[in-house]
């Protein structure tokens, strides 16, 4: 309790901080900017105790690089009331009630005071003061408005040197390798979104929900922990030559990017956000694969229309494997990577991420995920990997029907997720305090017939590299693409 009352004693002076150089600039500025910090206080602390979200430095990164339809799941009935009773209400009694003009000499001394009595307080108090400390990295991201503000500055400050760079600023460029043959043949990258190991057949999930995937041959390699829990994060470590160590080191070039300076035809399609920037020659989004969309394999459950005036047109993720035809035949006469990003099994509504035709487990939930039951929610979550192992199974069916065509598909998730285990929804806590649940991912694998011959599979599904740190090097591999970044000891296909 003397703690709570430490924190809430520190927190109420701080805001007097925040606050009163505003009100001493205008009565009417100071109102507004306490007006914007409610409404932010609301939707975050609705997250934070619904979702069990914390504020970090990721997530906030996340929601400048969100889209309406994905940003959209998160708001509901729940969401409005409790955006009314915390943040609306008060803001309307922060409007109306006058404030007798005060003269700015004295208002000065509100932050002098304030900053005397933390001092005071903190000096008094030195255990508490100890316990803050200790605590700081916990604390910082769950005290509101400190941790989004805080988040935000060192999110922006991020943007051009640090990590962030790799969205915003300049990459390093790689030491060039060495294409060590002009033999043809195809790798695709398929990388999932929020696919937990713990709900796939091949780890042990009672449920059939890899049915698919099984009966097109492919394996499953040891499940192996994500580099973080944020998308943004681990589609940069996934595609980076340090795999997991990449948010230690500077901003290098990503996968496709480097294959398509080395000359190697790249192709990279997505139906998702967050990552890194690409410099390839042919990216396409969804919407505009639609326009390209000749085969079942795209079209099926994709006639969606957009029912009302805010939404935003969008698409299963089987759009991806439109028009597969042209890559197919280039792969027949030429090095070719593909790398396709899946809108997966991002919540919070999972019921939107496979079709309502698609649904081997019901009941469904077409709720909001809070709002579910766990039965409901895990049935709508596995109805999603169901529909995800079915689109990697009819990418297999497409390039198996090309016959005596080099090519493997690699597939794996950006992080896991949490489905209300110990009350915890999503993803996106700090990697020490995530659960299981949040970190294990799944990683399969299928060859084509002619690539068995050349690696022996049994001897590739035995390999214990972590997943996000062995792509790079292993499409690497498959390629023949040596020296420069590649390294053997991460190529799934070479360590023994």
């Amino acid at each position: 309790m003397s703690a709570l009352l430490f924190i809430e004693l520190l927190s109420f002076l701080l805001w007097v901080l925040l606050l009163t150089p505003f009100f001493i600039i205008s009565i009417k500025l100071g109102k507004l900017i306490a007006v914007i910090l409610l409404i932010l206080n609301a939707t975050a602390l609705f997250w934070m105790t619904s979702l069990g979200v914390v504020m970090t430095k990721a997530v906030i990164a996340s929601l400048f690089f969100t889209d309406y339809s994905e940003a959209s799941g998160f708001l509901n009935d729940d969401y409005m009331l409790h955006l009314v009773l915390l943040g609306i209400l008060p803001s309307i009694v922060v409007v109306l009630v006058p404030i007798a003009p005060v003269k700015r000499r004295v208002l000065c001394l509100y932050p002098i005071l304030s900053v005397a009595l933390i001092f005071t307080a903190t000096s008094l108090a030195p255990n508490l003061t100890s316990w803050v400390n200790a605590n700081g990295a916990q604390l910082g991201s769950r005290l509101l408005p400190w941790s989004y503000i805080g988040k935000t500055i060192n999110y922006v400050r991020d943007l051009r040197s640090g990590y962030y760079g790799r969205y915003f600023g300049e990459f390093a460029q790689l030491p060039d390798g060495v294409i060590a043959d002009d033999t043809p043949g195809l790798v695709v990258l398929v990388i999932g979104e929020s696919s937990r190991g713990a709900s796939y057949s091949y780890y042990g999930y009672e449920r059939a929900v890899n049915t698919a995937t099984q009966n097109m041959g492919y394996v499953a390699l040891p499940i192996s922990t994500a580099c973080a829990t944020s998308t943004m994060i681990t589609t940069g470590c996934i595609l980076s030559p340090h795999g997991r160590d990449d948010w230690e080191k500077e901003p290098v070039e990503p996968l496709p990017s480097y294959l398509h300076r080395l000359g190697i035809k790249t192709f990279v399609r997505t139906n998702n956000t967050e990552m890194p920037r690409l410099k390839v020659g042919d990216y396409k989004t969804t919407e505009e694969l639609a326009e390209l969309c000749e085969t079942d394999y795209c079209k099926a459950y994709n006639a969606r229309s957009c029912e009302n005036q805010l939404c935003q047109e969008s698409y299963f993720d089987n759009m991806l494997l439109a028009n597969m035809d042209p890559i197919l035949d280039l792969a027949q006469q030429e090095k070719v990577f593909l790398l396709l990003h899946l809108r997966g099994s991002h919540g919070p509504n999972y019921a939107d991420r496979s079709p309502k035709e698609f649904r081997p487990f019901t009941p469904a939930c077409d709720d909001h995920v809070t709002k579910c039951s766990l039965e409901t929610l895990a049935n709508s979550y596995d109805n999603s990997t169901a529909f995800t192992d079915q689109i990697l199974a009819n990418l297999a069916k497409a390039i198996a029907q090309r016959q005596n065509l080099n090519a493997a598909v690699l597939y794996l998730s950006d992080h896991g997720q949490s489905l209300g285990e110990d009350g915890l929804y999503m993803h996106g806590l700090p990697i020490d305090e995530a659960p299981i649940e949040q970190l294990e991912i799944p990683f399969l694998l299928w060859t084509s017939e002619t690539l068995k011959k050349t690696y022996d599979i049994s001897q590739v599904v035995n390999t214990n590299v972590a997943a996000q740190d062995a792509i790079f090097h292993s499409v690497l591999g498959l390629l023949n693409v040596i020296d420069g970044p590649y390294d053997p000891q991460r190529d799934i296909f070479q360590v023994r």
